[in-house]
């Protein structure tokens, strides 16, 4: 039987309960990335798009970006052959409740994948869903996303929007800037001289409690964290 990895829609259920620093990379395929539960980022280049349950992104082959996705996260990722007709950019996007659908049940999949079965139908009934979406451009998000987005490790918010924060984004909002807040001092630690400054910089009060949030959070210590892209 032809295995997952050959073919031309393949359904990959990510499920976090750690933050886990992403890479970029470029795939040769597109990939289709939809939030179940949780939230994270999406990296394109320098900048940082927050990402939470109900939403969706398309990345077309080659773009080079990086998902990180928070503690707590469920993301279906689904790659497509470049074989197959797909968008012609990238872009955010709304899932209709029938691509959510399609995805929450491949996502929920407990069976071999067979790909002349029902799994099969349900890849291909999700990439048939998919033309009729239309692409945001990243940076058209709603004003809670973009306040995230300018700072996400220092983001302010009023005591009113505590709650809806916490309904979008699966947790409580200092929880979500102590993650984001790792998130780039492991990236900028590679360039950085002095540690101990740079955990301060991003709001650290010491290098042993950023040494904790790396054990709370990234279930690793520190110094095995990783780099971001």
């Amino acid at each position: 039987m032809t295995t997952t990895t050959h073919y031309s829609i393949h359904h990959q259920l990510v499920t976090l309960p750690h933050l886990q620093p992403g890479k970029r990379q470029r795939h040769i395929k597109g990939q289709l990335l939809l939030v179940h539960q949780g939230s994270g980022l999406l990296q394109l280049g320098r900048h940082y798009y927050p990402l939470v349950a109900g939403e969706a992104a398309y990345l077309a082959a080659d773009t080079l970006f990086a998902w990180h996705g928070f503690a707590a996260t469920r993301l279906s990722r689904v790659a497509l052959s470049p074989r197959l007709a797909q968008p012609g950019g990238s872009g955010r996007l709304h899932p209709s409740p029938l691509l959510g659908a399609i995805a929450g049940k491949l996502a929920e999949w407990q069976d071999k994948p067979d790909w002349q079965g029902a799994y099969g139908r349900l890849c291909r009934a999700l990439y048939d869903e998919l033309p009729s979406h239309d692409l945001l451009p990243f940076a058209a998000q709603p004003a809670l996303h973009e306040r995230v987005a300018a700072d996400p490790a220092g983001f302010p918010l009023a005591a009113a929007q505590q709650a809806e924060f916490r309904q979008r984004f699966g947790c409580d909002a200092d929880s979500w800037r102590r993650q984001a807040a790792l998130l780039l001092v492991l990236r900028d630690l590679p360039r950085s001289p002095d540690l101990e400054q740079l955990v301060r910089d991003y709001g650290f009060v010491s290098l042993p409690q950023f040494e904790q949030d790396c054990r709370h959070w990234l279930g690793t210590p520190c110094h095995q964290g990783g780099k971001t892209g």
